[in-house]
């Protein structure tokens, strides 16, 4: 019998099966080929192939006032024929947030940071910061920041700031909105900002004084000709005052306006965060500080806050920490009511699918033994190369069980791979370095390992020209730190490149194409394949690469 909790959106659905006090299975979007889908229910028709019954079951959705989970429910029962109960439904959005990302963290207290665009809409307002004091099984919002609904209501519990504040994750997202990107697309804003520079054309977009946007909370009286709750809320979109205070439509944006308001925002979400944080810090008597929300995705910002905490400061970055995961946060809530003294410390992020090895090969394609060593001699000739192997990663990146690699000494190997996967040109990517030899390529600070891509860290010096595929604009790669004990197949591969090249680095992607969500099973690699000049895909579990010959 397993805990499920199922998130129904409205982005980012997922399903979470919670199993003999491990996270056993994570689904999402990879069934639907849908990112950032809305429905859970292809991810539900997948439940049966994990349990035959449910003990606890649960629901999130950020509406849960307007949302019927009746149809869910009905399909599980009638159905799929899993017998479970009526699930429990999560009101609180930030709580799954605290919940998934304290449980990861192996700590025993914490102070919990919770930032995102926007959680659940209590009568009070719509919360977009919470903090949360945890010690043991107990965690307690202490502090939570809202978009005020016009008015405070008299029983808004006394944690809440009765200052309404717009957010900096909703006004990131509106200046994403408006430099031309979709709502769920910050990263690209956060890339982007390496290009630009300090323009005093460009007004404050966060302030820190609130821990928000009091400058744009001046500008309330625009809220209007856009269709972005983003922008209507934020005021962005629609106020052109951001640069020399006139309108200034899209059309009209030129490139170099758009890098220096991306430098912007970011410089002001970096100076946010870390006010921010030292605030919060200062609150509490914990040594321990925990990131989480939507906005701790910006691993710009992340590795900005690391160097700036006091000393003695342990801080952990959720891996997590988009909105799929607070299914994760629903299923180790109702499991820890009957099991309070279970640890679920993330040891690993492949909790996906497993691959099958089953496929058929068209006409003009081929499959061949290889070894890691064959395939570090195929990528040093400047070869891209997928990697598929196990199950698959859970979250946002690639690490090294769904990736493309290519090699990072190639001068122009950005752009050589930004075309084969169809994605903006401006877009960095990330390196898998092996653990014993990051400090010799990176600043670590105090960093003793960088399991999940979490941080976008400085690149020695002496080092950018050695790995200049990786190295993006403002000298900063997001690195994944490996260890053999994490990811054999692929440890063994990046060591055999060390021995050809004296480079222990690997450019590493996810494997997908731009708009697709990331390859699950084999059938999606060659899929992937057969739609791009990709030619390769490793499968070291079955020492196979499978070749499509690119016309």
């Amino acid at each position: 019998m397993v805990d499920v909790c199922i998130h129904t959106g409205p982005h980012d659905s997922s399903v979470s099966i919670v199993k003999n006090g491990e996270l056993f299975h994570f689904i999402e979007e990879r069934f639907s080929h849908l990112k950032h889908a809305a429905t859970a229910m292809y991810a539900v028709n997948h439940i049966k192939e994990f349990c035959d019954e449910i003990g606890d079951l649960s629901f999130s959705n950020l509406f849960f006032q307007h949302t019927d989970f009746g149809a869910y429910q009905a399909f599980l029962n009638e159905i799929l024929k899993i017998p479970s109960e009526k699930g429990f439904i999560h009101e609180d959005h930030h709580y799954l947030h605290a919940k998934t990302s304290y449980s990861h963290s192996g700590f025993d207290d914490a102070v919990i940071l919770v930032i995102d665009g926007a959680g659940s809409t209590y009568t009070f307002g719509k919360e977009n910061l919470s903090v949360y004091q945890a010690f043991g099984n107990n965690i307690n919002p202490i502090y939570k920041s809202v978009i005020g609904n016009g008015e405070f209501i008299d029983n808004a519990p006394n944690f809440v700031d009765e200052k309404t504040n717009i957010g900096a994750g909703f006004v990131y997202t509106a200046v994403t909105e408006w430099i031309g990107f979709g709502g769920l697309e910050s990263g690209k804003t956060m890339g982007l900002s390496a290009y630009g520079k300090y323009d005093d054309r460009i007004r404050e977009l966060i302030s820190v004084e609130d821990c928000g946007t009091k400058s744009c909370q001046l500008r309330t009286d625009s809220f209007n000709n856009s269709n972005s709750d983003y922008s209507k809320i934020a005021n962005i979109g629609t106020c052109g005052a951001i640069l020399n205070k006139e309108y200034v439509p899209l059309d009209r944006l030129d490139e170099k306006n758009k890098f220096n308001i991306a430098y912007r925002v970011q410089k002001d979400f970096e100076k946010y965060l870390i006010h921010t944080c030292k605030k919060v810090l200062d609150i509490s008597k914990s040594k321990n500080l925990i990131l989480t929300g939507g906005c701790a995705l910006n691993c710009v910002a992340n590795y900005k806050l690391l160097k700036e905490l006091p000393d003695g400061i342990n801080l952990y970055v959720d891996p997590t920490c988009d909105d799929s995961s607070v299914s994760i946060g629903g299923a180790y809530h109702t499991y820890h009511q009957k099991n309070p003294n279970i640890s679920f410390k993330l040891k690993n992020l492949y909790k996906g699918r497993s691959l099958q090895y089953e496929y058929e090969l068209l006409e003009d394609e081929n499959e061949y033994e290889a070894s890691s060593k064959d395939i570090a001699k195929l990528i040093t000739k400047g070869n891209i190369v997928a990697i598929a192997q196990g199950r698959s990663e859970i979250g946002p990146r690639a690490l090294g069980n769904r990736s493309i690699l290519f090699d990072p000494r190639i001068k122009n190997g950005k752009d050589i791979v930004n075309r084969v996967k169809k994605r903006e040109p401006f877009r960095p990517f990330a390196g898998t370095v092996l653990l014993e030899h990051a400090r010799d390529w990176f600043d670590m600070n105090r960093l003793e390992e960088s399991p999940f891509m979490t941080y976008a860290i400085d690149v020695l010096p002496e080092k950018k020209d050695l790995i200049p595929s990786i190295v993006h604009e403002d000298g900063t790669c997001r690195i994944q730190t490996l260890t053999r004990e994490q990811n054999k197949n692929y440890y063994d591969l990046i060591s055999e490149f060390y021995k050809l090249t004296g480079v222990p680095i690997l450019f590493n992607t996810s494997f997908n194409l731009a708009g697709d969500t990331m390859v699950d099973t084999i059938e999606d690699g060659l899929m992937t394949l057969r739609n791009s000049e990709l030619e390769y895909m490793y499968l070291p579990d079955i020492d196979t690469l499978i070749r499509t010959p690119n016309k």
